[in-house]
């Protein structure tokens, strides 16, 4: 490894990116897609009510609350030929395509409250699928690669794939959108075309990437005394906090910004989808300079420092005027560290984080750490899908209307501007408080060595002594 005392532990580029592709399906799906559309689509293509949109994705977060949990639990405990996590993906991919593209259905239903429950049905059924694949996915970082730099490096392949590809879903999206008159027609051939993508490129990372015998080789707790582990595990509870944190302005800009773009800069829907693929570039293309930072810094420094450069940005929204095309483009295009940081770093770090549970239960239970991780991480974009709507509502807001009132207006500003602002605040004052640092990160795992809990593995085959 690149600490002292300590053997590097590299990867190859084809397990790096075998592992990348495979978070194509989230990235694009619920962490593209779903958060920059899916609201919209409800109220002005689905012509579902505001208020019962937000109700709509409610009612599939209750479900939540026990899927994720359980299924991480399940992952750890599940012992086949293929290992613990690459049979989930194995066998999730093909509902996991087909349950996107029911999502985005219209169904004959012209009462609200049927058509509110139909599309939480389906949304429930989707957020299923994405917590069978999503969960055994997320732990297999710290299965890859015991390295303290070489996780920074595999999130950061996983986020460079997961911004390019959601650029690419929203730029040709757009042109979809820019060539048809059909708006509820263009949502359904988006749907099944990208159900039909995710299915073999989560079998990319079933094929593609190995796990750790030893890790395997354990007996676990029961899951009420796994969550106890968790909840001791304090450098953990940071992670997860600066990975919400960062990823609720992403959630509320996704919800909002295609509000802002269409109503306050005057933009077509098509226009709006290519702002969000600048977002996504600018993403792309500054994520070699915080991958830089991550690895010559202290990860947190790092983190603050992109953050940091976001909430300024976020804060020069409101200067925006209305129809300033040109400036709106500048905007998308300086959100790109944040971008890129929020993608890459908690999770490098949330991978860090478990040899202190290792440490302190002697296990290695990544399954319970992902399922409570894509349980937030999903409980947060809810959050905001299911407030936003109301706040439309109570606002003024007219479905399809040419224009809105001012306080409807008002009421986008703020949210696509102040309310990100302050939660990256926040953010940044937590990862200061961050204990993780990698001198105590190599300590952590020198104790390990010295009980013989490491376990490490050459995933290409073989055991290291």
């Amino acid at each position: 490894m690149s600490q002292e005392g300590t053997e590097k532990e590299n990867l190859t580029v084809w397990t790096k990116i075998a592992y990348a592709v495979g978070g194509l399906a989230n990235s694009v799906g619920p962490g593209t897609i779903v958060a920059f559309w899916y609201l919209f689509f409800l109220t002005d293509v689905a012509q579902l009510n505001p208020a019962l949109a937000g109700i709509t994705v409610i009612l599939g977060g209750a479900w939540d609350a026990v899927n994720d949990p359980l299924i991480g639990w399940l992952s750890d405990r599940t012992r086949t030929r293929w290992g613990r996590r690459r049979p989930y993906l194995l066998f999730g991919a093909v509902p996991y395509g087909i349950t996107f593209a029911l999502m985005w259905v219209v169904p004959p239903i012209e009462n609200q409250i049927l058509l509110c429950l139909y599309f939480a049905a389906i949304y429930i059924l989707f957020d299923t699928a994405v917590t069978v694949v999503s969960c055994p996915y997320n732990a297999l970082v710290p299965e890859l690669t015991l390295d303290y730099d070489e996780r920074t490096s595999v999130t950061s392949y996983r986020a460079f794939v997961s911004i390019v590809t959601g650029l690419l879903a929203a730029v040709g999206f757009g042109l979809v959108l820019d060539s048809t008159s059909n708006i509820q027609i263009a949502f359904l051939g988006m749907g099944i075309s990208f159900g039909l993508i995710f299915i073999p490129t989560i079998l990319v990372s079933f094929f593609g990437t190995h796990e750790r015998e030893s890790f395997q080789n354990q007996s676990l707790p029961s899951l009420w005394k796994s969550l106890r582990f968790v909840a001791r595990n304090r450098p953990w509870r940071y992670s997860l906090g600066m990975h919400i944190l960062s990823w609720i302005p992403v959630n509320i800009a996704s919800a909002v910004f295609v509000y802002y773009l269409v109503y306050w800069i005057n933009m077509r829907p098509s226009e709006a989808s290519m702002v969000q693929g600048v977002i996504l570039a600018s993403g792309a293309l500054f994520m070699p300079l915080v991958l830089w930072m991550g690895r010559h810094w202290e990860k947190k420094i790092a983190y603050m420092v992109s953050i940091a450069s976001w909430l300024v940005v976020m804060l020069s929204i409101l200067l925006v005027p209305q129809g300033a095309k040109p400036l709106a483009y500048l905007v998308a295009i300086l959100v790109g560290p944040g971008i890129a940081a929020a993608h890459a770093l908690p999770r490098a770090m949330s991978a860090d984080t478990l040899d202190v549970d290792q440490l302190q239960s002697g296990l290695r239970q990544e399954g319970v750490y992902a399922g409570l991780e894509v349980f937030a991480r999903k409980i947060s974009v809810k959050v905001i899908l299911a407030t936003v709507g109301p706040i439309l509502a109570w606002s003024g807001y007219v479905q399809n209307a040419t224009t809105q009132s001012p306080r409807a207006l008002l009421a986008i500003r703020l949210l696509i501007a102040v309310v990100p602002s302050i939660i990256l605040i926040m953010a940044i004052l937590l990862a200061w408080k961050y204990p993780l640092s990698r001198n105590k990160h190599r300590d952590v795992q020198d104790q390990l060595r010295s009980q013989n809990l490491l376990g490490l593995v050459n995933i290409e085959g073989g055991e290291e002594e």
